[in-house]
Formats: C-alpha cells, sequence, structure tokens
C-alpha cells in the first residue's frame, strides 16, 4: 500500500514511497532539463533516459498513484490502528511547516 515499483520492459527502475510524500505548493516546483544534448556526458545521458521512462511510467500510472497517495494519507490521519503509520512521515507536521515556509516567504 505505501509504495508501488516503477518498471520498464521487465527491468526495476525505481519506486515511489508514499510513505515518505511531502506536501509542496505548485510554485515551487521547477522544471527539468531532461532533453539530450549533444555536450551531455554519457552518465547524464542514461540518467535523463531513466528519468523520462520514470516519468512515462508515473504519467501512464497517474490516476493509481494518485488514489494510492490519497489512501495512505486519509489512512493516516484517521486511523489510530493504521500498522503501516509509523514508517510514514508525519503528514500534518509536513503541511504544517510548508504553510510555515509559505507565509515567510510572501
Amino acid at each position: 500500500m505505501d509504495f508501488s515499483k516503477i518498471e520498464y520492459e521487465g527491468k526495476l527502475l525505481g519506486v515511489l514511497n508514499y510513505n515518505l510524500m511531502i506536501p509542496i505548493d505548485e510554485t515551487l516546483l521547477q522544471p527539468v532539463d531532461l532533453i539530450i544534448h549533444k555536450r551531455d556526458h554519457p552518465q547524464i545521458v542514461h540518467y535523463k533516459e531513466n528519468c523520462q521512462k520514470e516519468l512515462a511510467w508515473c504519467r501512464t500510472h497517474s490516476e493509481v498513484i494518485c488514489n494510492k497517495a490519497n489512501v495512505l494519507y486519509h489512512k493516516y490521519l484517521s486511523e489510530e490502528s493504521f500498522n503501516g503509520k509509523n514508517r510514514c512521515l508525519n503528514f500534518p507536521k509536513m503541511e504544517v511547516a510548508l504553510n510555515k515556509f509559505l507565509n515567510q516567504s510572501s
């Protein structure tokens, strides 16, 4: 329930750990250049290719990702006996920290 494997052509590329999700305000997001340029070092090319595959997987599975994240979040908040709670970040505390940061930034 608290993670998803990101696989591409039968290979594990990474995992999404929903228990480690943090709140973010969209104004704080910064674009990442995943375009492969001729001057890119081979390691950078490999990194960008993997990121592109992970991003494509996330876009394809966005509905499942959002559903799992929301279910975990609501279980964390509403079920005292939820046994996955000890593996999760303190979501309410993280939200307070984000709001404090946003208020100080404005």
